[in-house]
């Protein structure tokens, strides 16, 4: 009898994940995650769709119920025992930092651009630069760090870094070969003594952002409010992306900083990653910016709208230069992992190129 109960307890708990998803709440994506789409039998084109039974398990694998539960106990008792990650994307390093796996080339120095490629995105980007200038606006670019870059004394010591340069170490001369109006977020970041990223998130803080902000008004020679001595609170409030996709279920907050700021959203975004955010500044010492930009700029935005009248904030792929108006300053933001998407979506400069967003 005993071996009965303990089978049929066996096949109840191999089955409730698969049975759930008839009776519970879809599974949500956790931070980056990318959940598998549900499957379909025929392709948009009308076709049969050869790999839908493929398709099938890795939707199952991706949204049984109770996944983010068990997700998070296996999260807790490997980071605890062994620690480490089973999250395919987040590197579990010392003192509860996290970094984004995507920038693991980056941080060993694997040139994964080979000289024509780089050679290709600095001429695009001072392409980019002329077309805005030749229609009477101000133009800069800028690369955000990877936080490895920055801070790498808590990566695990099993990654060896080369002594070989890596990509953005090999494209920083060609910008200025190129004649790029460049404002090296490096340099300037190595310079402060506060740790100005988020330690379970891949992105600065909002303290990072306010001397960014500082930094990029002072590169272009603008007026603009110094939010590097204005007044903030810090609240913990925070809840990392990295966080969140190796311990989706996790209550854990991060500190933030707060900062004040007077400036108004023309339509109120859903999140701070919509494609397109407009705002408004009625005492902005500025006219208008377009902010072409990833994920960082989430933290940036606010503050550079703050000095902008108008601000069309973009996470567009190819950038929508088209729009650019005479007056206006352009700010063009790139995380160090995602320089190749300058070669994947070449800017928009007339040629109606179809539109994409990134992260």
């Amino acid at each position: 009898m005993k071996y009965r109960i303990f089978t049929a307890a066996f096949l109840l708990l191999c089955l409730l994940p698969s049975a759930g998803m008839l009776f519970l709440p879809p599974t949500q994506a956790a931070g980056n995650e990318r959940l598998a789409p549900a499957p379909h039998l025929k392709r948009e084109d009308g076709s049969w769709n050869a790999e839908f039974l493929s398709d099938v398990t890795d939707y199952v694998a991706d949204h049984f119920a109770l996944r983010q539960e068990l997700v998070t106990a296996n999260a807790l008792l490997r980071t605890e025992l062994l620690a480490s990650s089973p999250a395919e994307d987040v590197i579990y390093g010392s003192d509860g930092w996290l970094y984004y796996a995507q920038t693991l080339d980056d941080y060993q120095n694997h040139a994964t651009l080979s000289v024509q490629e780089l050679e290709q995105i600095a001429r695009t980007i001072a392409e980019m630069q002329a077309f805005c200038q030749a229609r009477g606006a101000r133009f800069l670019f800028t690369i955000a760090p990877n936080k490895n870059s920055l801070y790498p004394a808590h990566m695990p010591s099993r990654y060896l870094v080369s002594d070989s340069q890596g990509n953005y170490e090999r494209l920083r001369p060609l910008l200025e070969e190129y004649g790029v109006q460049y404002a090296d977020l490096f340099a300037f970041f190595a310079e402060q003594e506060e740790v100005l990223y988020l330690r379970t998130d891949s992105h600065w803080s909002n303290r990072g952002a306010a001397l960014a902000h500082d930094f990029l008004m002072q590169s272009l020679g603008l007026p603009y409010t110094c939010f590097g001595q204005a007044a903030y609170r810090t609240e913990n409030t925070h809840r990392g992306d990295l966080y969140d996709m190796l311990y989706p279920k996790g209550t854990v907050l991060e500190e933030q900083q707060q900062y004040q700021t007077t400036f108004s959203y023309v339509n109120e975004p859903r999140t701070a990653e919509d494609i397109l955010i407009q705002t408004t500044s009625g005492n902005a010492p500025n006219g208008r910016l377009l902010l072409c930009r990833d994920s960082f700029g989430n933290a940036l935005h606010p503050f550079l709208a703050e000095d902008f009248s108008e601000a069309v904030i973009t996470r567009q792929m190819p950038y929508p230069l088209t729009q650019v108006q005479a007056g206006d300053t352009v700010i063009v933001e790139i995380v160090e992992r995602n320089l190749p998407n300058l070669l994947k979506y070449p800017p928009d400069l007339g040629n109606n190129q179809a539109a994409d967003s990134v992260e």
